[in-house]
C-alpha cells in the first residue's frame, strides 16, 4: 500500500526522548545481539544484528507502535553470497534469500517483539536517512525509526574514495514528552543528511535542515 504524504501541510510538533547511536570499530564489528535467542542469531545478517540492537536499545517494552526502517545498502553481503551461490551450485538458499529482501530485519524486529502494527522499509539512496526519517516524522506516533548499514563488501570498495564502516541510529519518536521539535516543510537543495548530522541534531539538541523538511529545537 502507498502512504500519500502531503508535503505541503506538514508542520507540526515530534518528541525525540529516546536515541542510539553505533559506530564499527576494530574491537566491536557488530553490536550486542546477545539477548536473541541463539538459533536466530545464528541465522542473521550483519544488517539484521545492528539494526534489531539499536531498536532495543530504544524501543519500549509494549509492542504498540509502528516501525520505518531505512538503509541505503541493505543487505548487500547477503545479496553478494546468493549470487555467489546461484553461480557455483545453480541454485540458491531458500533461508539465504530471505534474509536478502530490504525488509528483512524489520520483519525479524516485528516477530521478535510479537509487534502487530505496521512498519515500512526506506531506500531512496544517498538521501535514505533523511527520507527514512521523512517517513517516520509522517507516520502515526508512536514510532520506532532505525537506519542501518553494515560495511561495505570487499567487491564494492573499489567505488568509495574513503572507508565506510557499518554504524546505526534508533529514534523513538511521539507526539509528547520533553525534547519538542516542530517539524516543517522545506523546499531548497541541499546536501544529503549525513550520519553525524543527525547525531549532532539528537545529542546537542540543535535544529537540522534538509532538502525537504526541517526540525526546529523548541
Amino acid at each position: 500500500m502507498t502512504k500519500k504524504i502531503e508535503i505541503s501541510s506538514m508542520n507540526d510538533m515530534l518528541y525525540i526522548d529516546k536515541f542510539a547511536f553505533w559506530r564499527e570499530s576494530e574491537s566491536e564489528k557488530t553490536p550486542d545481539v546477545s539477548f536473541i535467542p541463539p538459533m536466530l542469531r545464528r541465522r542473521m545478517t550483519n544488517v539484521e544484528k545492528i539494526a534489531i540492537s539499536l531498536a532495543y536499545a530504544v524501543a519500549p517494552t509494549e509492542p504498540d507502535y509502528q516501525i520505518v526502517f531505512a538503509s541505503r545498502f541493505g543487505e548487500w553481503q547477503q545479496t553478494i553470497n546468493l549470487i555467489k551461490q546461484f553461480y557455483n551450485d545453480a541454485e540458491m538458499s531458500p533461508a539465504g534469500f530471505s534474509n536478502s529482501v530490504h525488509n528483512a530485519a524489520a520483519g525479524h524486529f516485528s516477530l521478535l517483539t510479537h509487534n502487530t502494527k505496521s512498519y515500512t522499509s526506506i531506500a531512496a539512496g544517498a538521501k535514505t536517512l533523511e527520507m527514512g526519517l521523512l517517513d517516520a516524522f509522517t507516520t502515526k506516533k508512536p514510532v520506532l525509526f532505525v537506519y542501518a548499514e553494515e560495511s561495505v563488501p570487499t567487491e564494492y570498495k573499489h567505488m568509495f574514495s574513503k572507508p565506510f564502516f557499518a554504524h546505526a541510529v534508533a529514534c523513538f519518536i511521539t507526539d509528547s514528552g520533553k525534547n519538542a521539535y516542530e517539524f516543517k516543510k522545506n523546499g531548497v537543495e541541499l546536501a544529503p543528511l549525513g550520519f553525524d548530522e543527525l547525531e549532532n541534531l539528537l545529542r546537542n539538541k540543535t535544529d537540522i535542515k534538509t532538502s525537504c523538511w526541517t526540525l526546529v529545537k523548541k
